[in-house]
């Protein structure tokens, strides 16, 4: 290899990052345009984020040649995303039911400070090295608890059956086979027509049994479960800014904690939050503790229907280790998914196969959603159907899969892209379906981040020594 391809190739390593960031950033714009619901614009934004996501992981064939030009500016551009994000946080309202009473003065500070925050940081100085990440967490936890204070009561069917089901959990009945309020009222076509009777939606809670235990902390600490959510978002940047010990790796849990929509995902009470820190601790310990990302990894599947994307991923990634090899690693998973599922998919087996199983497949088409068959649905071209987002997914979980290298970073990168084509290519997608694939880009971001290995100018900071 030629002195100039030796000196480049470090800098080529550093554009699938840049690719998944910027996929980041122009998703997250997507979102903010509509709140996550169809618009024309959103789409093609959407569009690009897609294909920057697939550049991206379908670029990462190897493991990075760490070098000192190509993290500082893999660091820029994340910076520069991130400024991008701040402005959008300032610009828009963070939620959709906000009390009109409260400060948005007081949320627009405080912003400000989480960007002064990661300013400070990502210029080196010594003194703020140990000091800046914990703070970013600390102020975004306080944005968090505004948030939810300022919005106690969205008008949403997902907060209202969460509060229902960990009632009845509580006083020992079986979540899902419990009813629910229809808050939206005859025809709102948000359910089949079959599903709801007497202002009652006839079936119970409609994920898996993991989200909803995770999700009773927050109900009984703090008397709503939303602040579970907040604190898996908390969780989940700490686990990617810690995936390594890199700058690179807290700036991209700082450039997820700044996602535009981020605030609204909380809101609105959705479980991607603990989807995301499921997805990150298995990362952390596919990382840090290997033979532990077995269980890890195990629940991470079993946190939402979704989700079963990961496993292929989980056993290709448990051929690499000893110890067994994937049946080891399978096992492991299984035994754990198994654990925290079958006790209530026994309870009652039809409930449980109606609302976690079925239920998919009867949801009606949802025009509104920001996808792609929304899109051919306006066209003329019909509603499709669930078979496009499982064909979407798998095949871009096999390209993927037989693309990225066997890494935490490539099990996230996939996991990433095949869930985005599942919901670009689906009926039911909005903001906290993306929301997730932003959580898992950052984290691929974070577990690639390599340490350089050339000496840097005297002016940069030490932290590419770790």
């Amino acid at each position: 290899m030629s002195p100039m391809c030796s000196r480049l190739r470090p800098l080529a390593d550093t554009i699938p990052l840049a690719c998944l960031a910027l996929s980041v950033v122009t998703l997250g714009h997507a979102l903010q345009i509509a709140n996550g619901f169809y618009d024309s614009t959103a789409l093609r934004w959407l569009t690009v984020a897609f294909a920057l996501c697939a550049a991206g992981v379908l670029s990462s064939t190897r493991r990075p040649q760490g070098s000192f030009g190509a993290d500082l500016t893999l660091r820029l551009i994340i910076i520069a995303a991130i400024g991008w994000q701040v402005i959008a946080l300032l610009t828009a309202p963070p939620g959709m039911y906000l009390d009109p009473r409260e400060n948005l003065d007081l949320f627009k500070a405080g912003v400000i400070v989480e960007a002064a925050i990661i300013a400070a940081g990502a210029a080196g100085l010594k003194k703020l090295d140990r000091l800046w990440f914990p703070a970013l967490l600390v102020v975004h936890l306080l944005l968090g608890r505004w948030i939810l204070t300022a919005s106690p009561t969205p008008h949403i069917d997902v907060v209202v059956v969460h509060r229902a089901a960990i009632d009845a959990l509580l006083q020992g009945h079986n979540p899902y086979a419990i009813t629910f309020q229809d808050i939206y009222g005859a025809d709102s076509g948000f359910y089949n027509p079959a599903a709801v009777a007497g202002g009652r939606v006839m079936f119970g809670y409609p994920y898996p049994p993991l989200s909803l235990l995770l999700a009773v902390p927050g109900q009984l600490l703090a008397g709503d479960y939303r602040y579970s959510e907040l604190a898996a978002v908390i969780l989940s940047a700490g686990l990617i800014g810690n995936l390594r010990p890199t700058m690179t790796a807290r700036l991209a849990a700082a450039l997820f904690l700044t996602q535009p929509r981020g605030m609204f995902v909380l809101e609105q009470g959705w479980t991607e939050p603990i989807a995301v820190l499921m997805v990150a601790l298995a990362l952390f310990t596919m990382i840090r503790f290997p033979r532990l990302a077995g269980w890890t990894g195990g629940l991470a599947v079993v946190t939402k229907q979704y989700l079963m994307l990961a496993g292929p991923l989980l056993l290709r990634f448990g051929a690499s280790l000893s110890g067994g090899g994937t049946l080891a690693f399978g096992r492991r998973g299984a035994l754990a998914g198994t654990l925290v599922t079958l006790p209530f998919a026994l309870w009652h087996v039809p409930s449980f196969i109606d609302s976690v199983v079925l239920l998919q497949t009867r949801e009606p088409f949802r025009i509104d959603s920001l996808s792609y068959l929304s899109w051919a649905a306006r066209e003329g071209w019909g509603t499709g159907s669930i078979v496009w987002a499982i064909a979407a997914a798998c095949i871009a979980l096999v390209v993927s899969a037989w693309r990225t290298p066997n890494t935490p970073a490539g099990f996230a990168a996939s996991l990433a892209l095949s869930s985005f084509a599942m919901f670009a290519f689906g009926s039911k997608a909005f903001c906290n379906y993306y929301f997730f694939v932003v959580g898992t880009l950052c984290g691929s971001i974070a577990a690639r981040s390599a340490t350089p290995v050339l000496t840097p100018p005297s002016w940069y900071d030490d932290d590419w020594r770790r």
